[in-house]
């Protein structure tokens, strides 16, 4: 049988405007959907014949705005969540350069300004990513392709990216730097063991990458300033040097160990 370890919590909201209390309900385990109680659901999804008749990019975008109201209520769980199952959060993989597409996807979608400012947001991301597992008889992890099972990768891939971002790390101190470190070491263990290429962990190694930068670890640093790793793996292109990935990841590895 499967150690599911499952986390339920009801936090009482209260509107500042207002004495009712609304229950936000989150679900998430590992082995079984997220759910969270407030996730903003879109009123125009792929697949249905409202998305069908829009016509360029631009109507799919401000389709998929959300209310300002409802920005400012949510739950940062929720929020997240809501971003995860996004419309269009996997265009960034249709970029040479992935990086470059996730931007774009932030840009057009008002949550990512105010998921990125929320102050628990490395907390509530990195708990989320922590109880994900590989370990399962299926992915139960967005983003979704309709109705589709997402290949695990992408999962892990996806929820990586909002973690690269400096909107994130540029917040965080060294403790939480570190905190991070170690969980995207253990999930790249386990997603190399589960049969993941290294160019379909490309994100993982940018995280590794940019916290050993953040955290001025010397003999990364002489070595990224040697080779110039970081300023083309922090993009993510379709695919990268093996042996400046091992160097990262073994660096990584030194870095947890010397702490």
């Amino acid at each position: 049988m499967k150690n599911i370890q499952t986390l339920i919590y009801t936090i009482a909201l209260v509107g500042l405007l207002s004495c009712n209390k609304d229950e936000l309900v989150i679900q998430q385990g590992e082995c079984m959907p997220f759910s969270i109680s407030d996730t903003y659901e879109y009123p125009i999804v792929p697949g249905t014949d409202e998305w069908a008749d829009l016509k360029s990019l631009t109507e799919k975008v401000q389709a998929c705005q959300i209310q300002s109201s409802k920005l400012k209520s949510i739950s940062t769980e929720g929020l997240l969540e809501t971003l995860l199952t996004y419309p269009l959060i996997l265009d960034y993989g249709a970029f040479n350069l992935q990086q470059d597409g996730f931007e774009r996807i932030k840009s057009e979608n008002n949550g990512f300004d105010e998921l990125y400012g929320r102050t628990d947001f490395f907390n509530v991301i990195t708990e989320r990513y922590k109880l994900m597992s590989l370990n399962c008889d299926k992915n139960y992890y967005p983003p979704f392709i309709g109705e589709i099972e997402t290949p695990i990768q992408i999962s892990f891939q996806t929820i990586e990216f909002f973690m690269l971002q400096d909107q994130l790390l540029n917040k965080t101190n060294s403790n939480q730097r570190i905190q991070l470190l170690e969980l995207v070491l253990e999930k790249l263990q386990a997603k190399r063991e589960y049969g993941i290429s290294e160019n379909e962990n490309l994100v993982s190694y940018a995280i590794l990458g940019k916290i050993m930068i953040k955290e001025n670890y010397s003999p990364f640093v002489i070595i990224n300033d040697e080779n110039e790793i970081m300023s083309g793996l922090e993009r993510i292109p379709i695919g990268f040097d093996s042996n400046m990935l091992d160097l990262i990841e073994n660096n990584a590895k030194e870095l947890k160990a010397s702490i």
